[in-house]
């Protein structure tokens, strides 16, 4: 276990986007406005630090709101009819894949089309339920509406499996996911970092990648 721990830090260190602890950031947990500005403003961009790129977004909205916690879809659809007014609340005009449209309007198209669906906060939001309706909106799709569950807090099957390639291709050898856990969990801790800002700087950097077929192993995983 010592030898994957250390292949594995060895892994993170030459492959994580951003591979300064002090950059990683654990999301947003139960923030489901946080969580949809990040997985709009982050595609075909650069994810930046504390002060810029995504990260800059939502805090300007946070500021914007006066609260430390941003759950409640219903702020954003009260924009609904102002794109560019909330575009220039966040300091941000870039435009979705393909052009159609800036990325605050797709955010309040999205938003509004959770908030139909009765999506307020994140412990209304439904894999099963919400993804059609999100991916339907045009310059989005299933990678946005998985950034948006990972980065409330939502550990879906294919983050999983992010992970565990991840970890495999760092030790060496398949992993199952019970060890994938165990492994990330220690080296958070031997990093000093949280394991939910381990997990996304992994994850920014996995997802580029076609996920591998489910194995038996993941079954293991809790």
């Amino acid at each position: 276990m010592e030898q994957d721990h250390q292949r594995f830090a060895d892994h993170i260190e030459a492959n994580t986007t951003a591979s300064e602890p002090a950059l990683w950031t654990p999301g947003w947990p139960e923030e489901v406005e946080a969580a949809l500005l990040d997985a709009v403003f982050s595609a075909r961009a650069s994810y930046g630090g504390p002060e810029t790129g995504v990260r800059r977004v939502v805090s300007r909205w946070r500021a914007h709101r006066g609260l430390d916690r941003l759950d409640d879809l219903g702020a954003l659809v009260a924009f609904a009819d102002r794109p560019d007014e909330l575009a220039e609340i966040l300091g941000n005009r870039q435009r979705v894949a393909g052009n159609s449209t800036t990325k605050a309007e797709a955010v309040l198209l999205t938003a509004t089309a959770l908030h139909n669906l009765g999506v307020r906060t994140t412990e209304d939001l439904d894999d099963d339920a919400h993804r059609t309706a999100f991916t339907a909106v045009t310059g989005v799709g299933t990678k946005t509406w998985e950034c948006v569950l990972f980065m409330a807090g939502r550990r879906t099957l294919d983050s999983l499996l992010h992970f565990i390639a991840f970890t495999s291709a760092g030790v060496g050898r398949t992993l199952s996911g019970a060890e994938t856990e165990i492994l990330m969990q220690v080296t958070a801790e031997d990093m000093g970092v949280e394991l939910a800002a381990l997990e996304h700087a992994v994850w920014r950097y996995q997802r580029r990648i076609p996920l591998p077929k489910p194995a038996s192993p993941l079954r293991d995983a809790g």
